[in-house]
C-alpha cells in the first residue's frame, strides 16, 4: 500500500506498507538479494551424465548440511535452544528420504540436478495451493530455503563443504529479501545488516522467530519493495507501523530515529499550548533504554507509554529479575514520569516455552494479560523488577488486553504479593502501584465506566482499538481493509469520546497511544473529543507540538462533533475542514 508521510520539510516521500515481525527503527544502505529460481532452466542428461549428476547431488547435500551446522554453530550464542533447533530442522529437511528421492528420480529421468531441485519444489507450492494453511505456508517456507542452500552448492567441482563467497557489504545496511527465511535472517546477522525487509513471509515461519528473538527490525509482506530496493540507496524501516521509506531526507531520518545532531543542543520541548491556554501533554512513548535517552536528548521527560517487551523477547518470556530491574532502572533515571505497560505477549514471537503450541488467531488468542495471569512466576518479575527500579518512586503499570473487571483484581492481587515480599527483604516500597488498563478491545469500551471506576487510570491503545472495532487488520494488504483501522473513523471516533466523558465524570487520568495519531486530521479529532494527555514515540513529538500549538479549540471541537455524527469514513472525511487533510 503507498501512503504519504510527512517530512519535517513539508515535503512528501512515498512508502510502503508492510507488517512488522521484529520491531524497532533501522535506516542504512539497501542490500538488495533477488535469489530467483526462475532462472534456473532444464538441461537434458545423456545416460552417461546420469551418475555424475547423482554425485553432484550427494555433494551438495553434504556441503549444504556443513554450512547449515557451521551456521547453527556460529549463532548460537544468540538464541536460545529451543530456537537452534530450526536449523535442526532444516537438517532434517536435507536428510529426508522423500525429498531425496524425490530429486533423485528427476535425474534418472535425464533431469539436470538444478531442475530437479526446482521442480520438487514446485510439487511442494502446488500442494500448498491447494491445502493453504499457516503451517503449510511455513513449511513450504523452509523448503525453498533449503532448496536454495543446495542450489548454492551445485557447482562442478566443489570441494564438500567449500562455502560459496559472498560479495562484500559494508555493514549497517537493510537486507530487502523476496522471502524472510533462516538463510536470509543468517545472512543479515552474519554481514551485521540493521534489519530486514521481505515482500513475503509469515509471522510464523522459523525466519520470522528468529529475528524477532534476535532483536532484528523485520517487515514482511511489504509489496512493491524489490522493484522499489532496486531503485534506491537507502531505506528507512519503521518495525513500529511497518512502514518502508526509501532514500529518505535526512531530516526525515532524524525525526525517525529520535535524534539530532550531537552538535545541536537540545531544546525542551515546549507545551502545547491552545489559543484558549488549555494544555495538551505530548509524552513520549519508548520501548528502550537508548530510545527513552533519545527522548530525553530531544526535551521529553515524561513517558506516557513505556512498552517492557523487549527485554522478555530476548531471554525467551523469562529475563532475570536483577538485569530487568537494571533495565527498568535507566528509563526511571531518565524521565520525570513513567508509565510501565506490561508485556504483551502472544504466540507470533516464538516463546515456545511461554505459548507452546501455535494459534490460529494469536491476536485474539492467549496474550495480553491473559498470557500474563496464566504465568503467575513471569509477573511477579515482571512487578517485582518494576518495585525495585522505582526505589520508593511513584509508578504507573497498565495492563494490556484486559477483558473483565476480574482481570484486574487477579492483578491487584499480584501486586499486593510482590509489594508484600519486597517489603519483607527490606526494599522500599512505600508507594503503591498504580494499576490501570489498557482499553483496547470492544469489551473494555463497553464495560469502560466499571473500568475507571477500579482502575486507578486509563490509556487508550488506539491502533488496537480500532482494528478490532472495525474488523479490519491494518497490516492488511487490501488498502480499502487497511485503511479502514489505520485512518480517522467515526466509530472510533465516538469510543474514544466517551471513554473521555466517562473519565471526566469519575475524575480518572485517561490518556491516548497509537502510531495513528501520526496522521494531523487525528491528532486534531482526538483533541477535539477532549484527549487531553497523548503519548507518541519521540520522533513524531515536535510535529504534533506545532500542530497544536495555538490552535482554536472551539473550531477543533465543531469538527469533531460533526465527524461524530458521521456514518462513514467518507462522511467523516466531508466534514473535516480542507487544510485538515
Amino acid at each position: 500500500m503507498d501512503t504519504q508521510l510527512s517530512t519535517p520539510t513539508g515535503q512528501a516521500a512515498v512508502t510502503l506498507q508492510g507488517r512488522v515481525v521484529g520491531p524497532g527503527v533501522a535506516f542504512g544502505a539497501v542490500i538488495l538479494r533477488l535469489d530467483d529460481f526462475s532462472d534456473i532452466s532444464l538441461r537434458r542428461l545423456d545416460d552417461s551424465e546420469i551418475g555424475l549428476e547423482m554425485g553432484r547431488a550427494e555433494s551438495a547435500a553434504r556441503a549444504a548440511r556443513v554450512s547449515l551446522v557451521r551456521q547453527r554453530d556460529a549463532l548460537a550464542s544468540r538464541f536460545s535452544e529451543d530456537q537452534q533447533r530450526i536449523f535442526d530442522a532444516h537438517l532434517k529437511i536435507l536428510e529426508d528420504p522423500a525429498v531425496e528421492t524425490d530429486i533423485r528420480n528427476r535425474i534418472r529421468q535425464g533431469m539436470n540436478l538444478e531442475a530437479a531441485v526446482r521442480e520438487v519444489l514446485e510439487v511442494y507450492e502446488r500442494l500448498c495451493e491447494v491445502v493453504e494453511t499457516e503451517g503449510m505456508r511455513n513449511r513450504l517456507s523452509d523448503l525453498r530455503d533449503v532448496a536454495w542452500r543446495l542450489l548454492q552448492h551445485c557447482e562442478r567441482g566443489r570441494a564438500d563443504g567449500e562455502e560459496t563467497p559472498e560479495p562484500q557489504v559494508a555493514a549497517g545496511g537493510i537486507l530487502v529479501v523476496k522471502d524472510l527465511s533462516v538463510s536470509d535472517l543468517t545472512e543479515a546477522l552474519e554481514i551485521g545488516a540493521t534489519a530486514i525487509v521481505a515482500l513475503a513471509g509469515t509471522p510464523g515461519s522459523h525466519g520470522s522467530i528468529l529475528a524477532r528473538a534476535a532483536g532484528l527490525p523485520a517487515v514482511i509482506r511489504v509489496d512493491g519493495v524489490l522493484d522499489a530496493a532496486a531503485q534506491a540507496q537507502t531505506i528507512l524501516v519503521d518495525g513500529q507501523t511497518g512502514q518502508i521509506l526509501f532514500d529518505p531526507p535526512a531530516e526525515l531520518v532524524s525525526s525517525a530515529l529520535g535524534t539530532v545532531a550531537e552538535t545541536q543542543p537540545a531544546e525542551e520541548l515546549q507545551p502545547a499550548v491552545l489559543a484558549d491556554g488549555t494544555q495538551v501533554h505530548l509524552e513520549a512513548a519508548v520501548a528502550s533504554p537508548a530510545e527513552a535517552r533519545r527522548a530525553v536528548h530531544m526535551g521529553v521527560r515524561h513517558f506516557g507509554l513505556y512498552r517492557t517487551e523487549l527485554p522478555v523477547i530476548k531471554r525467551q518470556g523469562f529475563p532475570r529479575e536483577d538485569s530487568l530491574t537494571v533495565f527498568h532502572k535507566q528509563v526511571l533515571r531518565a524521565a520525570e514520569t513513567v508509565l510501565f505497560r506490561l508485556p504483551d505477549l502472544d504466540s507470533t514471537l516464538g516463546l515456545d516455552k511461554l505459548c507452546p503450541g501455535p494459534e490460529a488467531n494469536p491476536m485474539l488468542g492467549c496474550r495480553g494479560v491473559r498470557l500474563l495471569l496464566n504465568e503467575p512466576a513471569m509477573l511477579g518479575v515482571q512487578l517485582r523488577a518494576i518495585l525495585r527500579a522505582s526505589e520508593g518512586r511513584p509508578v504507573q503499570v497498565a495492563a494490556p488486553f484486559v477483558t473483565d473487571l476480574g482481570e484486574i483484581a487477579d492483578l491487584r492481587d499480584a501486586i499486593d504479593n510482590a509489594r508484600e515480599e519486597l517489603r519483607l527483604e527490606g526494599i522500599d516500597v512505600s508507594n503503591p502501584i498504580q494499576l490501570g488498563v489498557v482499553l483496547e478491545t470492544p469489551a473494555a469500551a463497553l464495560l469502560g465506566r466499571e473500568m475507571l471506576a477500579v482502575a486507578d487510570f486509563a490509556v487508550i491503545g488506539l491502533d488496537t482499538l480500532a482494528q478490532h472495532l472495525l474488523s479490519a487488520d491494518a497490516s492488511h494488504g487490501e488498502p480499502k481493509v487497511a485503511n479502514l483501522a489505520i485512518k480517522p473513523h467515526p466509530v472510533v471516533l465516538r469510543a474514544v469520546r466517551k471513554l473521555v466523558q466517562m473519565a471526566e465524570g469519575l475524575d480518572k487520568e485517561l490518556r491516548v497511544y497509537g502510531e495513528c495519531i501520526g496522521q494531523s486530521a487525528y491528532l486534531l479529532l482526538l483533541v477535539g473529543v477532549g484527549v487531553r494527555h497523548i503519548a507518541l514515540r519521540p520522533g513524531l513529538l515536535n510535529d504534533a507540538q506545532a500542530t497544536l500549538h495555538g490552535l482554536d479549540l472551539d473550531l477543533v471541537e465543531r469538527v469533531s462533533e460533526r465527524a461524530c455524527r458521521a456514518t462513514s469514513p467518507a462522511g467523516l472525511a466531508a466534514a473535516l475542514p480542507a487544510d485538515w487533510s
